[in-house]
């Protein structure tokens, strides 16, 4: 805690500021805990801004003034909480709707500034760099502004160019947030539950992306290479050698907005088919290539004649590993069957749910759940109501999704409203179903059933080369008596030989059903090899302290007194 003890005595005057804008807001406890960071007692400050929280603000609901709250303490708390809104699970439906509604609209630099930025960045004068530069801005957000210019060959790019004191900025708000949240997690038990420390480590990842320019021109590299066979979609092209850390030159793209139906019906459009089309390109980048642009909304489409449709703006980009897409196949299987048993396990896994949550009431909840929303035709499937509620029932039982599918379900979403937006017909339902045929005869590929059972042998092989060794280990601690529990009690009525039964039985029991119930590999027919050793050893074990017990009688003996006749 060294660490988080240096950066809260260094940034003590910004957390004053936090708590103050806080507590201003009727946020009491998050108030005391950001003073008691800087040393405060934090339950004298909860009662002092209690009583000093506006009156008029905090007649707001939670999720409003928690919006009003991340808007006054700046950019990088305002992207803190647009990553929340994708978090109903922890923050709840109503607040996450809230939260969804911030902006990140920062000013443009001082004229002057983002060409010396440029310079510097590149090495070389602007004039050498471009042939055309525009001073002001085409537009602004929030950790760069993009301007027009144009090659020596006339060709006319956008520029992204951070702003100026933009990193710093960031690093020093993300390092203040990864230290109160550590302090949070310590010190608060109900914000502990929701891993503060975690949260924000994702968002110091993506903030750290947002501002190294470099990964989006590596993003417009796949992105362009993955669609290089579908001449209808147009991704900028970067330009690697007039780009940086700080500066991303890319072709600079032409076309008409996503409007109302009407305005692109007069201009020649075919709106339901654009519309699936947009729709399909984003589920192409998810189930096929397993990354995505991750803001489809309508801003970020441009549509420069009725053949063609433009991306803009990778810098927030989704991905999904091999291990998550097989999570999400086995989930979205499930549901496609409307298996509670499936859904129950997958949500399981997928939520690593710890070994207090009660299964049963979960499945029944689930049970529920899919009763509400998928007891008729998918076609006019409620997608927004059924994750909404089933983010609530996560929340219900303390499970989280991870970030990443979380991100995905978000984009699933916008690509729903976008429909909705140019009023089409289009279902996300429909729309998924060739995806996950596609996926689900995937899994039957010959050469990806080849690859799992490779490895598949090779954790055997590495279990049977280890094993007997194991094995050897353990059965010899057994007849060295070595495995054993050593109590030492003031026996006065002979009744601990029955509470070591008891005790070694109960652990056998516990330890062998989560293993067998979860089917903690390597498995044969299905069922656990590890949940059967520890069934194995337990009953060795419990059979060894039996025989040790004063009086025992091996089972041979009952049975023969049992039949032997009475004299």
């Amino acid at each position: 805690m060294s660490d988080v003890a240096g950066v809260l005595v260094r940034q003590r005057h910004r957390i004053s500021e936090i708590a103050g804008v806080l507590r201003r807001y009727g946020f009491a406890r998050l108030a005391a805990n950001a003073a008691a960071a800087t040393g405060e007692s934090g339950s004298a400050h909860a009662s002092f801004a209690e009583r000093n929280a506006d009156p008029e603000l905090v007649q707001m609901s939670a999720g409003a003034r928690l919006r009003s709250a991340l808007s006054e303490l700046g950019t990088t708390w305002i992207k803190f909480g647009q990553m929340l809104s994708l978090r109903p699970d922890l923050v709840g439906a109503d607040v996450a709707d809230e939260l969804s509604k911030l902006q990140a609209s920062v000013p443009a630099d001082a004229p002057g500034l983002a060409e010396k930025r440029i310079a510097s960045a590149l090495g070389m004068p602007i004039g050498d760099a471009f042939a055309t530069f525009e001073s002001n801005p085409m537009a602004s957000g929030s950790v760069a502004q993009v301007h027009r210019a144009s090659l020596g060959d006339g060709t006319a790019v956008a520029v992204k160019v951070l702003h100026d004191g933009a990193e710093e900025r960031v690093l020093s708000d993300v390092e203040l947030m990864g230290a109160l949240a550590k302090f949070a997690e310590a010190n608060d038990p109900e914000l502990a539950r929701f891993s503060p420390t975690t949260l924000v480590a994702e968002f110091d990842t993506m903030m750290r992306a947002a501002i190294d320019l470099t990964q989006e021109l590596n993003s417009l590299k796949t992105f362009r290479a993955n669609f290089a066979e579908e001449p209808d979609v147009l991704i900028p092209k970067p330009y690697p050698e007039r780009s940086g850390k700080q500066v991303l030159t890319m072709e600079m793209m032409t076309g008409r907005p996503f409007a109302d139906r009407a305005a692109l019906e007069r201009d020649g459009w075919d709106v339901d088919a654009m519309s699936r089309r947009a729709s399909n390109i984003y589920l192409e980048m998810v189930f096929r290539d397993g990354i995505y642009h991750a803001d489809p909304h309508p801003g970020n489409f441009l549509l420069p004649d009725p053949e063609h449709i433009a991306i803009l703006d990778f810098g927030d980009v989704g991905r999904l590993t091999g291990a998550r897409k097989e999570q999400l196949e086995d989930l979205l299987s499930a549901l496609s069957k409307r298996s509670v048993d499936g859904v129950t396990d997958a949500v399981s896994e997928i939520t690593n749910a710890p070994a207090d949550v009660d299964i049963n009431a979960l499945r029944g909840d689930i049970d529920l759940w899919l009763s509400q929303y998928l007891k008729g035709s998918v076609a006019g499937l409620d997608v927004a109501g059924m994750l909404r509620s089933g983010s609530a029932l996560l929340r219900k039982h303390r499970l989280t999704f991870p970030s990443d599918l979380a991100l995905l379900f978000r984009v699933l979403l916008r690509l729903q409203g976008l429909g909705q937006k140019l009023d089409t017909s289009q279902s996300i339902t429909d729309l998924l179903e060739p995806h996950l045929r596609t996926m689900m005869l995937e899994r039957l590929d010959p050469r990806r059933l080849a690859q799992h059972l490779t490895r598949t042998a090779k954790s055997w092989e590495r279990l049977f080369t280890t094993l007997p060794d194991d094995v050897r280990k353990v059965f010899g601690q057994l007849r060295a008596g070595t495995v054993a529990v050593d109590f030492k009690v003031h026996d006065t009525d002979g009744s601990v030989p029955q509470l070591v039964d008891g005790i070694l039985a109960s652990a056998s029991i516990l330890a062998a059903s989560q293993l067998l119930s979860r089917k903690a590999g390597p498995l044969i027919a299905g069922i656990s090899i590890p949940g059967a050793v520890s069934v194995a050893v337990g009953v060795v074990t419990w059979h060894r302290l039996q025989m040790k017990r004063p009086g025992y009688r091996n089972t041979m003996t009952r049975i023969l007194n049992t039949v032997r006749p009475r004299s």
